[in-house]
Formats: structure tokens, sequence, C-alpha cells
């Protein structure tokens, strides 16, 4: 009866010993938020992220990714990420400045030359600066990520220079410089989810709007706007973004892994988006449905230097941000 009772609190004792080992091998879960389709370069490359850091980590640490929303709009979840609820999350520039001021100046107009520039300046002293300040509402950023270049769409008008944009309504985020600009055009901005675009468009609520070639396409909007207008007017940069409190408790080499991932999942995402961008663009010309309008040089100079007045009221707001980029482009 002894000899039963002993071999009973053993195999318990094994039981428990293999629970407890199972646990310690369990991986860490991390999931990451987007708002964009699954299909597009930002979501394709979080994929490619996660099979990096898996490797990374020897399988000790996982990275789930939900895109188009699946847990939550910009601010909900910002605001899960802020408190530990949520781990990642891909954000917009707009939607973060609701909740720290940092970066709101990356949104300011025909404020980039290039990809090479923007990249330089992200990856530099003013992206360091940002991410140092998000720090202070609980983000950590790990790196700069893009979803390219936002131009202009519209229903039934061409543009060419800023004359051409009077009275026009425009679809915009609701994004103060965002609003500043097609206002400094002489058109109408109209702020309206992303998700209501597509029927505010067949509807004829607004003529136009403005994004990424990859959105133009696989959200439908090439088939109910006639012209495509390729401003270029703002370099739309997107963070990898950590919640701090989760942060905090990874192991120094744990976080080693994670903002290597990003880094190593940005040059990727990069030369990804720049593919599918010329990809939509060959692909629409041969279906030959859009007019495709590519401005001139000295068009789109004519574009920045409507902008002035916005540069002027905003420059001093940023604390010598715009100062300090103007010089680094020379460089």
């Amino acid at each position: 009866m002894k000899r039963l009772s002993l071999l009973l609190a053993f195999t318990a004792f094994m039981i428990l010993a293999a629970s407890m080992a199972l646990a310690a091998q369990k991986p860490i879960v991390l999931k990451m938020s987007n708002q964009v389709s699954a299909d597009t370069a930002l979501n394709v490359s979080l994929v490619h992220m996660a099979g990096i850091l898996d490797k990374k980590s020897g399988g000790t640490m996982k990275m789930e990714v939900f895109p188009a929303g699946q847990l939550g709009n910009n601010r909900e979840t910002l605001e899960q990420l802020q408190i530990g609820i949520l781990e990642m999350q891909t954000p917009s520039m707009g939607p973060l400045a609701g909740f720290n001021k940092a970066g709101e100046f990356l949104d300011m107009p025909f404020l980039f030359s290039d990809d090479a520039v923007a990249e330089r300046i992200l990856d530099g002293e003013v992206g360091d600066w940002i991410f140092a300040e998000l720090v202070k509402s609980n983000y950590i950023g790990l790196a700069w990520w893009t979803q390219g270049w936002r131009h202009l769409t519209t229903t039934s008008r061409e543009v060419r220079e800023p004359a051409d944009m009077k009275g026009l309504k425009i679809r915009v985020m609701d994004n103060p410089l965002h609003i500043a600009l097609f206002k400094a055009l002489g058109a109408t901005p109209v702020p309206m989810a992303y998700t209501e675009l597509l029927a505010g468009l067949q509807q004829g609520v607004v003529d136009g709007q403005e994004n990424p070639y990859m959105n133009i396409k696989l959200s439908g909007f090439w088939e109910v706007q006639k012209f495509i207008i390729e401003t270029g007017h703002i370099y739309d940069p997107v963070p990898i973004l950590v919640s701090k409190p989760i942060w905090e408790k990874l192991t120094p080499q744990q976080q080693t892994w994670l903002r290597e991932s990003a880094i190593e999942g940005r040059d990727h995402q990069r030369e990804l988006t720049r593919k599918m961008d010329a990809d939509i663009k060959a692909e629409l010309k041969k279906i030959g449905r859009n007019v495709i309008i590519e401005l001139t040089p000295e068009q789109k100079a004519a574009f920045r230097k409507a902008m002035d007045p916005i540069y002027k009221e905003r420059s001093p707001q940023f604390g010598g941000m715009l100062e300090k980029i103007e010089t680094l482009q020379k460089q």
C-alpha cells in the first residue's frame, strides 16, 4: 500500500514537472494589428516579419498578424497598446497624432523629394527623435515602414495645376494637415471613414480621393474614378509600434530579436511596396479604364508652391523640424 502511494505520488510529480516544462516552452505570442487588406505590401511584409522573428527566436516568439482592422480601428488599437491589452500596431500618422504629436509634421504636403530621401531621414536622427518622444505615450517604435506615395484621383476632371482643384469635393482622412492641403488648393476637403469611401465615390458624395496606388487598386477606387493624378503629395510612413508595458516584460534578447525582425522586414516591405505600385500602375495602364496623369516637375513645383501658406503657418509649431528636414534633403 505504501509502495502504491509512493508510485502515485511519483507519477503526480512527473506529470506536474512535465506540465511545468511544457509551460516554460510555450512561445510568447504577440498580436499585430493593422488596418489594410491582407494582400497589401504592408500586411504581406508583416507576415514575412513574423517568419523572421520565429526563426531568430528559435520558435520561442510568435507574431500573429490581424489585417483589415480585425482587432479595432486605429484609435481603438492605439488605446489598447497604451495599456498593454494589445501588443503591436502599425498606425497611420494621422490617428497617432491624436495620442502623441511628435511625428505630426510627417503629414506635411510635399515634405520629401523622393523615396531615398524619406527613408534616409526617417531611419536617422529625425525618426529616432520621434520614437523617443512616443515612449512618453507608452509606445516603443521599432522601424519605419511605408504605404508609398499618396496620389489624387477624380471622377471626371483632369487635374494638372492647382487651379484645376477649385470646387472639387475630395475625401480626406480626419487630419488637420490633409484638410489644410486641399483647402489651400481651392478644393473642399470632406473627412470620411475609409470604409465609407467607395460608396461615397459611387454616389457622388465626393468627386475624388487621395491614396497610394495599392489602395486605389485593391479597394476598387480605380473602377469609379477616371483620372489618377500622380501628385505624390504625401509620403505615407508607417511606424511599427510595440506596447511599452509589453516591451518591458521582454528580456533584452527578446527585445533585440523583435527590433531586428522589424528592421529586416522594413527593407523587404519598402521594396515590395515599390514593386507593387509599379505593377499596379502598369496593370491599370493595360486595362485602359483610367487616364493616368504624370505631372511634370514644373507642375509639381506649382502644387508645392501653393503649400507655402501652410508651411508659414505650421512651421513654428514643429520646433524647427521642417527646416531640419529641408537641410538634410540637401546633403
